[in-house]
């Protein structure tokens, strides 16, 4: 992932995209450390076998675990992690190991509330293929220029 310039609200207009992030390739090992965080021992997630065996290619990566990659998407291009102020993700397809995901975002609406400048942008986060794993929306403070 390069470095990305910080956002700042007179910069942003409807239409303008977000830096794109790509993150990966995804490492099983780390559905390890996933599956301790979250207590979540599903076998999906962590035995080859046991997820062939229900006719996927590979184990699956945990879905907050995507969704972590699309927050740090965000929050790297903003200039303060708390200026995102909500999301709506909904997870679409599973990742694999191996995978590569951009996260990507197009903003739909800039305007102010009690003065302070807001940005509600649509975001997806996709795979090496083109093929969408998380849809999303997510609202976010910018700071002024001036």
């Amino acid at each position: 992932m390069t470095n990305r310039a910080k956002a700042w609200f007179d910069d942003v207009s409807v239409g303008t995209e977000i830096p794109p992030a790509t993150y990966g390739p995804m490492d099983r090992s780390g559905y390890i450390t996933a599956a301790i965080v979250l207590r979540d021992t599903n076998p999906l997630h962590l035995d080859r076998v046991y997820a062939r065996e229900r006719g996927l290619p590979d184990v699956v990566q945990q879905g907050p675990l995507n969704q972590a990659y699309l927050y740090r998407f965000l929050t790297d291009w903003l200039h303060r992690p708390w200026d995102l102020r909500s999301t709506r993700i909904r997870f679409v397809a599973n990742v694999f190991p191996d995978d590569l995901l951009t996260c990507r975002g197009v903003v739909t609406r800039t305007w102010r509330e009690h003065g302070e400048p807001l940005v509600e942008c649509r975001i997806w986060q996709e795979n090496q293929h083109g093929g969408k794993t998380l849809t999303g929306e997510a609202t976010f403070t910018l700071p002024e220029r001036s």
